[in-house]
């Protein structure tokens, strides 16, 4: 396979455990089907429960058509601004695949952290709701998706007890004596 920006060929490469290949020249990667959101959940297991969605939020993205072809299937790529990170990702609707130039999953990473940091216990619960409704609503997935539920919810509680300090301390003076 070619560099989708300079047809260098492409190297087998890890990241973070998960195969992929990488660019030697400009050091951007091809990431197959699955492969980014496995790389993700290694960068960050509480990141698991939440989708690198390039859809999600139609306001804050664009479309455009790209020259670049992808290096897997040779279709033409599109180009999709992720949210407001500044990241564009090349995105190859026929197999896929997904081309990040270099620095771009760190960036994706952080913003997913950021949002995980800014979220509210009002948005935890809701997520807690959400995934709740996976979780009934799938059987081919029942261990991922528990493990994304209990992530969700110890992030609630952890994000209820920082917003509600006087009831962070009632807690742990109920804790202390039996500890």
């Amino acid at each position: 396979m070619h560099c989708p920006k300079c047809n260098s060929d492409l190297r087998a490469s890890e990241l973070l455990g998960v195969r992929i290949d990488r660019c030697p020249s400009c050091m951007g990667s091809w990431f197959d089907r699955n492969e980014l959101r496995q790389a993700r959940n290694q960068a960050d297991s509480d990141l698991a429960w939440m989708e690198i969605d390039l859809w999600k939020e139609t306001d804050g993205f664009h479309v455009k058509r790209e020259s670049v072809q992808c290096p897997s299937c040779g279709e033409k790529m599109a180009s999709v601004g992720y949210a407001d990170t500044g990241v564009l990702i090349d995105y190859c609707s026929e197999c896929g695949g997904i081309w990040l130039d270099s620095g771009e999953f760190r960036q994706i990473i952080q913003s997913l952290e950021h949002d995980i940091d800014n979220m509210t216990a009002s948005d935890y619960f809701k997520e807690s709701i959400r995934e709740a409704e996976k979780l009934i609503a799938t059987s081919d997935h029942f261990s991922e998706e528990w493990k994304h539920f209990k992530t969700v919810l110890k992030l609630l509680e952890y994000r209820v007890l920082a917003e509600h300090r006087t009831l962070a301390r009632i807690i742990e003076n109920f804790r202390s004596p039996f500890s």
